[in-house]
């Protein structure tokens, strides 16, 4: 199994309430943060969809909804509705507003899943990065589990199967876009 071989879904579909706007539709230069996203993963996977709770897009990327039984945002009901689209595969999810993330991060990421593990995330000192990794589409079921408990942080996920946290040095490749302040000085240094 190559990387190319492999699908990347970005997600969106969050309240970006820290932000006071989505942040998917933040400008970077003449594009959205989704644009940047999405154009930037397409040089590594097979194909780049987008996550969210409805199509706010107007049709501009390949989207995957969630799913309309569930009433409310949650990144576990966004995993759940990304493993109900693809069958037994590993799938590369990110978070839009991880606008750093590189091939770096990704291929190092990527060597793990040759284990037995169904999640690999990153991790640095500060943080475990459960929006930046691979996940294995059988954890379906195991993620319905926790909606109907009304459990929605992915975390929960972690004790229940194989996981690999694979550990990185560079706190920036990991920089997560949640108050406008930061989207400022990441938009003012963005070359």
């Amino acid at each position: 199994m190559k990387l190319q071989e492999l699908n990347c879904v970005i997600l969106c579909g969050g309240k970006s309430s820290r932000m006071g706007e989505d942040k998917s539709k933040l400008k970077i230069k003449n594009e959205t943060l989704s644009e940047f996203q999405v154009k930037k993963m397409s040089h590594f996977f097979k194909k780049v969809y987008i996550s969210a709770k409805e199509d706010k897009f107007n049709k501009q990327f390949s989207l995957i909804k969630d799913d309309p039984k569930f009433q409310f945002y949650s990144p576990m009901l966004a995993l759940y509705s990304i493993f109900s689209y693809f069958k037994d595969e590993f799938v590369f999810i990110l978070s839009v507003d991880s606008p750093n993330i590189s091939k770096n991060e990704i291929l190092k990421l990527y060597s793990f899943l040759k284990g037995d593990y169904r999640i690999v995330i990153a991790k640095t000192k500060s943080y475990k990065h459960p929006l930046c990794g691979f996940y294995h589409s059988s954890l379906k079921n195991l993620c319905e589990e926790y909606l109907k408990k009304n459990e929605h942080k992915i975390g929960f996920l972690f004790s229940q199967v194989k996981t690999k946290f694979v550990e990185f040095e560079n706190e920036d490749a990991f920089l997560n876009l949640n108050f406008y302040q930061e989207y400022e000085k990441f938009k003012s240094e963005f070359k």
